[in-house]
């Protein structure tokens, strides 16, 4: 009944009528390697890319069916097995804001430690992180919550009793939890400022599933059945007969290896007999009785099940039905509000009508009524279902006229608006169209006809009013009325239409049905009309209907009558929510049962729980008491029709399930066709296996693709690792090469296919199991409906020799034995289009079982000879052939069809004439598959195929070769030794990597290609095959990637199978060390680590590649984090990592190094080959390119002061002060053999640096006394030698100053292509001063550009060829705020008399003097400041088309630059943040936030500024001037480093205005993105500048110094306010 029309539901909604029947969602097909043909998949489905498809076959090749090559005795299996459980498995997930948790499944083991971290998206955030998992000692309540302490990385508390919030200020914080409770436990956080609404009001949270544990056994002995050694055998209860018989029934389950037994209700049937149609769910059936009207008890029942448990060991799950209840339940006569019917759900009203309406054209059917309209009894042609639909539309639709419940009495309504607008005062509204819609049917609760109403009142508004065509008053009353009626009508038109789509809609399912049933030839083609038979399924009951006419019936829906007008449970066809109970009202008129969309099971009635026990007390009350029993009894619940039960309700029964049976077995089939669905159910349920269904698969690489998918690991998979993030999981499958909803795979393949199919199920890395007639070759599907007789006992007509049943059980015991002895990854390989292998693999003891499976989804050749197919060649020895099966035909034609199948009358039978051969545990020279002797070729074996036939099955057990063996074990060692940093090798390795110092570390870990080609010693970066060249040559270039591929286990990616092919990735590693003389000790350790990797199965070396590469980089993290100082070596992770990417640019390169320096320079005296600073990589990594004079000093303290490299960054500041001319230092330094000098801002960044060092660094103060080789004393003169004129740093300095305060103009020197190919003449003039005015530094011309702003055009075609976009001349707002704070340091010098100058002199042109002090200077820049850069809200200038902004100039020869809101102003501000008014500063950094600030950066130039380009394309070849050759380098493109003076400028002045806390929060906010950036970028820096809102800009450098230095400059001044205590 019920499951004969599910498959018409599969049939009718199928897209494709002639595929196999599917049950399983076509979200999984997923393409395996070994063919080409690729199945059309859902959009719903994630796509499998390349790599992860090859994982799947060179994890094999890789495996190729390879194995260990060293017979490993049972004894060290167990004992490295036993050793590997001992370590708690430790699991880290981030838990983020949003809504989609239920979505995401995490399932772990009992017994796993939980770290749960906050997410990048919650930095800054005070969070509160609530969970159900309860205290210890405590039970479990779903809805009580409690809040879980927070700390730090090092393990202290961050959060108390009074405070346990934690502040997120890095993702390393976290909560810990010990699972020891199974089951799906809910944590989630809320913002602190919220206000505490339970878990409805979370912001974020996460769902973690704990395994249960099923325990079989006598009391005192018990033994644990892991899930994935499952093998469950599903009985229909009602075949089992009297309960006295049971126990040799259930035998046959225990003797074919099963070690779970799923029973279908064992409760009182309704009349159709379905196994799910219960009369009633607290009473046994009846007919478990050992004699008629005998009675069975629960306990009876129990005593059974106990044995089975602790005898036998096998444990037992039942299903539970809690969507429907049986038609004849009794105790519906006493509770029907417990139903859906006319009664409770008035909604339902049109629906029943409709269905009352198709079951009287039924029964005139039956009645042979309709002949002589062309619809006989026996409806058997199209022609018949045409005139079926036609009789439908006009005489019985007609009859009840549905729409009518839907409208309103118009007549009704116009004869009381015209008794009304009599009696009302006249109007004094014009009659308006426009508000006609405002009057809209309201539907009538009751659904009585012509019912409906409207807002009477509203409408007499609308609606009486003066019409310009009437003069009189009569007439306008007839006026109004008859548009009211008008309105009226065309809205009951527009019901009756909608309604009508719903019946066309409806007539057309209905007769898909009957097409399906009687007319199709590959339907039933059913003839008789019965009442198991009807024509039209029924949607409700018909109780009392009988003889009543359709008039009569519909009276009684309204009447008492209507409780009992039940609606049917069933399933839902095409697509609907499974989220959504489909029997609820639903927004708008139509419904599933109004529009047949259901697959009806007539024999059952859908229950209303409503949505709490308030709403159906019985009803909640006699199913808890039902599932508690049946949780009481089992070990486990099957949840019958799981995607309609609503999961408040499932959720509650559930839980007081779990009240009983806290290890409940939970097992559930879906059908949402989403995995993401699928994990909203497992989530809020606790779903521990969800059924997966073997026979879905169309053919064998289907079939093999769902071994895989629902299996384990792939071979060779990547370990565990505590410090990478959980990767997200799809739910446990319990798969079954046969369900008991479905047709026996001899119908819809051949009976050859049960045992390969059967063998590849058991090889599946999860539950597995099968159905009680599967093993015993029962040809046809033992319905849950029709079928009454019993199952036959073990010993009278069923025995180890009965269709497959010596096999199966063969396979069962390997199935468990693979489970229970860690074989936990997988390999699939399609060896040829009907022969699949399966590897099973330990990662523990390296041995592989192997199995060979040739399928026969069709019927072969009645005389098939053996199948040609390639060896099968794995790495290793052969242990022993487990088993060898064949199922042919005791005939002289092994492979011939089935004779026609006779059923026995009593005892369901299966085939008879087939005969099993089965051999197991022999060597290969007993083998009938295999030929009897092994190729052997070095480490691999080779086995050819001799008789592999149609129907066989084969396994073997392989194991490591002896020397594999010692290597591995080695490896083992390491890689423990490095995990729980303790032991011999450990130890070494810190000792050599404790002697590093920043500079070795750097190249052991970074170093770009250009870098590592520029050491001279013919090195570069890794270059893999498929993939590209890595960004580093050291380990982070490996690390980043290995971060991304290991959580994935993405075996097929590129790396891997560089890996896999040869050893060059680990002699590169090793060997490339040698360069550095420091790292040799190194290089030494790694080649002797890599070496016993090298003698292991290529297929494992990715995974121990990983354990050791990733190892030895957190021992030097380790090292790094020991050499800084206690802001960063204390500090967060964040923190930690944009130290160390400082590391990436301050190397030794050969080609761009310091000047020469003084011999008389005070110690430390620098190295011959100094530390010199990349501006950026890979762009600026080397040559003339890497040092420039700007980045330098921009960089210099947030990448060397606040690391603590203050003798390096000192040589870095003597040497660029040694080129100083012109009172300028150099652009490019170039080694200081030909440096450039045309930039205007260097200068100013470097006496700025010089300031920031003598404050911070020790003994600071001693650099202004260091001496200064100059290479250019005077500007005319000539480069001289080191040490030839020294000159105090001091000195220098005023020199600097001095030259500014006189004015220069000046030419560069080679000016012209040599330098510049693109700059025209007059830029290469240069004119340098300061305002005699206002003070302020001033230079540059229209032709150049001097700032940091520094593009010039370079287009010929688009004409900016030489034209810079951005010049800047004037004065520059943030060399204004350089100039001041460099005075202001200088003044405070000389105040102290540690310099002899105390300001500057200058001549005029008439030889008169001025002298300022650096005092009078610094005042004169301050009261200008404000006065000349600030555009406060007076501003009248019609350039001025931003107020309350500071100006990014002052005195452009383009006047109208000056006035541009660009991000400058915040370094000013910064600076020198006492130049200006702080509520001025405040305002504009508002404005600065509004305008220019993005996710990354900052803008370059306001949006609304007509020059604005936001995206960079520097290869752009167009006729556009404002973005040719990447002309709008600065017009528009999000720089990284200025917002890092944003944030600081608005720190420093949120706490000047008063708003400290909310711009703290603010900036942690800011700083998400970053932080997610320096997590996820293989650089592990931050990027030069994105383009439009953050996005990829592709010219860009990856990493850049500047970015990396302001970002960590922010985190220390957050740390100096102590706001980055969690």
């Amino acid at each position: 009944m019920r499951y004969q029309l599910f498959r018409w539901l599969l049939n009718f909604v199928a897209i494709d009528k002639n595929a196999p029947l599917q049950v399983e969602s076509d979200e999984e097909a997923e393409q395996l390697p070994g063919t080409r043909k690729k199945q059309q998949r859902p959009q719903h489905e994630e796509e499998q890319s390349e790599t992860e498809l090859v994982a799947i076959r060179t994890g094999a090749s890789a495996m190729g069916n390879r194995g260990s090559t060293k017979i490993v005795s049972n004894q060290i299996i167990h004992r490295e097995m036993s050793t590997m459980r001992k370590e708690t498995e430790s699991h880290s997930i981030p838990i983020n804001e949003g809504p989609n948790a239920e979505h995401v499944l995490y399932r772990l083991k009992r017994g796993s430690q939980l770290s749960i971290h906050p997410d990048a998206a919650l930095l800054g955030r005070k969070i509160l992180l609530y969970t159900n998992y309860p205290a210890e000692g405590q039970k479990f309540v779903r809805t009580e919550y409690r809040l879980l302490n927070w700390q730090l990385s090092n393990g202290k508390a961050i959060s108390s009793v009074m405070h346990p919030e934690a502040h997120v200020v890095d993702t390393d914080i976290h909560s810990q939890v010990h699972l020891n409770l199974s089951g799906t436990f809910h944590f989630y956080f809320r913002y602190l400022e919220r206000p505490d609404t339970g878990a409805s009001g979370a912001d974020g949270a996460v769902y973690v599933q704990v395994e249960p544990t099923l325990h079989v056994g006598p009391p005192g002995s018990q033994k644990t059945i892991p899930l994935d050694s499952v093998r469950c055998q599903t009985v229909l209860a009602k075949l089992l007969g009297p309960l006295d018989t049971w126990e040799n029934k259930l035998r046959v389950a225990k003797e074919a290896g099963y070690n779970v037994i799923h029973f279908t209700p064992i409760q009182e049937l309704g009349g159709s007999r379905s196994c799910y149609s219960l009369r009633d769910q607290l009473k046994v059936s009846s007919n478990f009785a050992t004699k008629k009207g005998g009675k069975v008890s629960f306990e009876d029942v129990e005593k059974v099940i106990k044995k089975c448990r602790q005898e036998w060991g096998v444990a037992s799950i039942c299903d539970i039905v809690l969507n429907h209840t049986a038609n004849e339940s009794e105790w519906l006569l006493q509770h029907p509000d417990a139903t859906y019917s006319c009664a409770t759900c008035p909604y339902l009203r049109p629906a029943f009508l409709l269905d009352a309406a198709f079951a009287a054209c039924g029964a005139d059917i039956a009645e042979g009524s309709l002949e002589h309209v062309g619809v006989p009894k026996v409806i058997e042609q199209e022609c018949h279902l045409e005139a079926l639909k036609y009789q439908l539309h006009t005489s019985y639709l007609s009859k009840v006229n549905i729409h009518e419940l839907y409208q309103c009495d118009v007549m009704r309504y116009v004869n009381e608006f015209m008794s009304q607008v009599r009696t009302r005062e006249p109007p004094k509204n014009v009659a308006n169209e426009s508000r006609f819609q405002e009057i809209q049917l309201i539907q009538d609760p009751e659904y009585r006809r012509l019912a409906s109403t409207i807002n009477f009142e509203l409408a007499l508004e609308i609606f009486n009013a003066f019409h310009g065509d009437c003069f009189d008053e009569e007439a306008r009353f007839r006026k109004c009325a008859e548009t009211l009626r008008r309105h009226l009508d065309s809205l009951n038109d527009r019901v009756h239409s909608e309604i009508q789509g719903c019946l066309n809609y409806a007539v057309d399912n209905v007769l898909a049905g009957v097409r399906y049933e009687r007319v199709q030839g590959d339907g039933p083609r059913v003839k008789e009309i019965s009442e198991k038979h009807s024509v039209f399924m029924l949607y409700f009951t018909h109780t009392g209907t009988l003889g009543k006419s359709l008039v009569e019936i519909e009276a009684d829906m309204y009447t008492k009558a209507g409780e009992f007008f039940m609606a049917h449970n069933g399933w839902v066809m095409g697509s609907s929510d499974p989220l959504k109970d489909f029997a609820d009202e639903q927004p708008g008129r139509s419904n599933v049962y109004l529009k047949r969309e259901l697959i009806s099971w007539g024999d059952s009635v859908k229950l209303r729980f409503g949505q709490k026990p308030a709403d159906s007390p019985y009803l909640w009350k006699h199913m808890t008491e039902y599932v508690e029993t049946t949780a009481r009894i089992f070990d486990g619940v099957r949840l019958d029709n799981c995607h309609s039960t609503p999961l408040h309700v499932a959720e509650f029964l559930l839980d007081a399930a779990r009240k009983i049976n806290p290890e409940l077995y939970v097992v559930a089939e879906l059908f949402t066709n989403s995995d993401g669905t699928d994990n909203v159910f497992v989530n809020r349920l606790g779903i521990t296996s969800l059924i997966r269904e073997a026979l879905s698969a169309w053919d064998s690489h289907e079939q093999g693709r769902l071994v895989y998918r629902y299996g384990g690991a792939p071979v060779g998979g990547f370990q565990a690792n505590s410090s990478r993030h959980e990767a997200s999981s799809i739910a446990h499958a319990l798969f079954l090469d046969l369900t008991h909803d479905n047709p026996s795979p001899v119908e819809k393949r051949s009976v050859y296919d049960l045992l390969p199919s059967a063998g590849l199920v058991s090889m599946a890395c999860c539950a597995t199991g099968s159905n009680r007639g599967y093993d015993e070759l029962v040809p046809h599907h033992i319905h849950v409906v029709d079928e009454e007789r019993l199952y036959q006992e073990w010993g009278k007509g069923v025995d180890a020799k009965s269709g497959i049943m010596g096999a199966k059980r063969a396979l069962n015991l390997l199935h468990g034995q693979l489970a229970e002895e860690g074989f936990s990854q997988v390999y699939v390989d399609q060896m040829d289009p009907n022969v699949v292998a399966v590897t099973r693999h330990s990662p523990s003891t390296h041995q592989s079982v192997i199995l060979v499976a040739h399928t026969a989804f069709g019927y072969p050749h009645p005389n098939a000879g053996a199948t040609g197919i390639r060896p099968l060649r794995f790495e290793g020895v052969l242990d022993e052939i487990i088993l060898e099966a064949s199922l042919t035909m005791k005939s002289d034609k092994p492979f011939d069809r089935p004779a026609p199948f006779k059923k026995d009358a009593n005892v369901i039978n299966g085939l008879s004439q087939f005969q099993l051969n089965l051999q197991e545990h022999i060597p290969l020279s007993k083998s009938t598959v295999f030929q009897t002797q092994a190729h052997v070729d070095g480490s691999n074996t080779e086995l050819n195929f001799v008789n592999l036939r149609p129907g066989t099955v084969v396994a073997i057990r392989v194991s490591m070769h002896p020397g594999p063996r010692a290597s591995f074990d080695k490896l083992q060692k390491l890689n423990k030794s490095l995990r729980l940093a303790s032991g011999e090798e450990w130890s070494q390795l810190q000792g050599i990597v404790s002697k590093l110092d920043l500079v070795s570390l750097s190249g052991a870990l970074f170093s770009c290609d250009q870098e590592e080609r520029d050491l001279g010693q013919g090195g570069s970066a890794y270059d893999i095959p498929n993939f590209g060249r890595i960004v580093y040559c050291g380990l982070q270039g490996f690390v980043s990637l290995l971060t991304e591929i290991s959580p994935k286990n993405d075996l097929g990616h590129p790396l891997c199978n560089n890996l896999r092919d040869g050893n060059w990735m680990m002699d590169y590693i090793a060997d490339r060390l040698t360069s550095y003389e420091d790292l040799k000790p190194l290089s030494a350790w790694m080649k002797a680590t890599f070496e016993p990797m090298k003698n292991i199965p290529r297929y494992l070396i990715p995974c121990y590649f990983d354990a050791i590469v990733s190892g030895v980089y957190n021992v030097l993290l380790n090292q790094v984090n020991e050499l800084m100082p206690d802001f960063i070596k204390n500090g967060h992770s964040f923190t930690q990592s944009l130290a160390l990417s400082t590391l990436q640019f301050l190397s030794v390169c050969k080609s761009a190094n310091l000047p020469g320096f003084s011999h008389a320079i005070s110690p430390p005296k620098p190295p011959k080959q100094c530390v010199t600073l990349s501006a950026g990589l890979p762009h600026f990594s080397t040559g003339y390119m890497r040092c420039w004079g700007r980045d330098t000093f921009i960089a210099l303290r947030g990448t060397m002061f606040l690391t603590g490299r203050y003798n390096e960054a000192r040589y870095i500041i003597i040497g660029f002060g040694q080129t100083l001319r012109h009172g300028l230092i150099p652009n490019l330094l170039d080694s200081g053999s030909k440096p450039r000098f045309n930039c205007r801002d260097a200068i100013w960044w470097w006496m700025y640096c010089i300031k920031q060092y003598v404050e911070d660094a020790p003994k600071g103060a001693e650099i202004l006394r260091d001496k200064v080789s100059r290479i250019f004393p005077y500007d005319d003169a000539e480069a001289h030698a080191p040490g030839a004129f020294d000159q105090l740093l001091f000195d220098v300095m005023q020199e600097a100053l001095q030259v500014h305060f006189q004015g220069l103009q000046y030419r560069e020197r080679n000016a012209g292509q040599e330098i510049d190919a693109h700059m025209v003449d007059q830029g290469f003039n240069n004119h340098i001063g300061v305002h005699p005015e206002t003070g302020f530094v001033f230079g540059g011309n229209n032709f150049n550009c001097g700032t940091w702003m520094d593009k010039m055009g370079s287009s010929q075609k688009a004409g900016n060829r030489g034209r810079p976009s951005t010049p800047r001349d004037g004065s520059a707002v943030e060399l204004v705020g350089l100039q001041y704070a460099v005075l202001r340091f200088m003044q405070g010098l000389a105040e102290k008399e540690q310099i002899p100058n105390t300001g500057v002199e200058r001549k005029g042109p008439s030889g008169e003097q001025t002298k300022w002090t650096y005092k009078e200077w610094a005042d004169r820049i301050r009261d200008n400041f404000d006065r000349f850069f600030f555009v406060s809200e007076s501003e009248v200038g019609s350039l001025a088309n931003k107020k309350l902004i500071y100006k990014d100039s002052f005195g452009a020869t383009q006047t109208w630059t000056d006035f541009q809101l660009r991000c400058n102003f915040p370094i000013a501000l910064t600076v020198a943040p006492e130049l200006c008014n702080p509520q001025n500063a405040w305002r504009a950094l508002e404005q600065a936030r509004k305008y220019i600030l993005g996710p990354l950066g900052m803008k370059t130039l306001d949006p609304e500024d007509w020059n604005y380009r936001a995206n960079y394309d520097n290869s752009n070849d167009s006729t556009d001037c404002t973005v040719a050759h990447g002309a709008n380098y600065h017009q528009g493109p999000e720089w990284v480093w200025p917002i890092g003076f944003y944030l600081r400028a608005r720190l420093i002045f949120a706490k000047k205005c008063g708003h400290l806390d909310e711009t703290i929060a603010e900036t942690w906010s800011i700083l998400r993105n970053h932080l997610r950036e320096m997590q996820t970028s293989h650089w592990r820096g931050l990027p030069e500048l994105t383009n439009d809102n953050g996005s990829y800009c592709g010219d860009s450098c990856r990493t850049q110094a500047w970015s990396v230095a302001a970002i960590l400059e922010v985190l220390y001044d957050l740390h100096s306010l102590g706001a980055d205590v969690a």
